[in-house]
């Protein structure tokens, strides 16, 4: 009777755990963390890449050699590979067939249809974030922080932490429009936008300062003004883009020059 009665204890301790589980599945009270599946060393090598790229110290057009990067970084060839890839996703490496991996350039033409692009699409969906009252004040704080973030890091010459500042600031004024297309648009021109900023560093082309340019857009965003700040995006995209397009351009007659300066002497000799 002993083991009986220790089934029958069981079996009704089991149907007791077994209805609490119900009444808290029925009250939605069951709670699973989501894993957080960690970066991988593809990740991390990307990000070094990545950040080497933005600092200058590997231009456009300059090729990534993998052996050479596996020295450095200290990893795989395999894991280059794969970290190469995934920069290429985001536009920051070309990867050419028998040819190898190298770092994206920017040609003049790519870089007027960007900025033209962008002037178009960006000034809009800020206009639509201050037509719909988007932005909170948790926000503009990181607005303000943002720029800020830019004159430290401007005036320390420290480009790879501009840029990251200089892209966020761009996100963070547009991604709350509320139109999912213009959105994802915008999304999707991320990679040459990061392309086109960091060729106005590598070739100088900013007239005035990303922290004058970008306080402008934040105080036209504090006065409430939606068209009057539209106009004021559109200008610092449109600007930045003329004067990078008129630095490529010279820079390639000055190119252009050079070269026949030199098949001129070799004729004279």
């Amino acid at each position: 009777m002993d083991g009986y009665n220790d089934y029958y204890s069981l079996q009704t301790c089991w149907i007791d755990i077994q209805s609490v589980g119900k009444q808290f599945q029925s009250k939605g009270t069951i709670m699973m963390k989501k894993i957080q599946r960690p970066p991988t060393l593809a990740v991390f090598a990307a990000e070094s890449i990545k950040d080497a790229i933005l600092e200058g110290q590997m231009l456009p057009g300059e090729p990534l050699h993998e052996i050479e990067l596996s020295e450095k970084l200290n990893i795989s060839r395999g894991t280059v590979r794969e970290a190469l890839r995934l920069l290429s996703q985001e536009g920051l490496v070309e990867v050419i067939p028998y040819r190898g991996a190298f770092v994206a350039r920017l040609t003049p033409q790519m870089v007027e249809e960007i900025y033209t692009l962008r002037a178009l699409l960006e000034p809009y969906a800020v206009r639509l974030c201050m037509e719909k009252r988007t932005f909170d004040e948790e926000t503009l704080r990181q607005m303000a922080w943002l720029v800020k973030r830019m004159g430290e890091m401007e005036r320390a010459g420290n480009y790879s932490e501009t840029i990251k500042a200089d892209m966020k600031f761009h996100q963070i004024i547009s991604e709350r429009c509320g139109h999912r297309l213009l959105t994802e648009v915008l999304k999707n021109l991320q990679a040459m936008t990061l392309m086109f900023i960091l060729s106005t560093k590598l070739y100088q082309s900013d007239m005035i300062s990303d922290e004058v340019t970008h306080q402008a857009i934040y105080e036209g965003i504090l006065s409430g003004d939606p068209l009057t700040t539209e106009e004021i995006v559109r200008k610092h995209i449109t600007d930045a883009g003329i004067s990078l397009l008129n630095r490529m351009q010279s820079e390639v007659s000055d190119e252009s020059r050079e070269q026949i300066g030199q098949l001129q002497k070799e004729h004279s000799t």
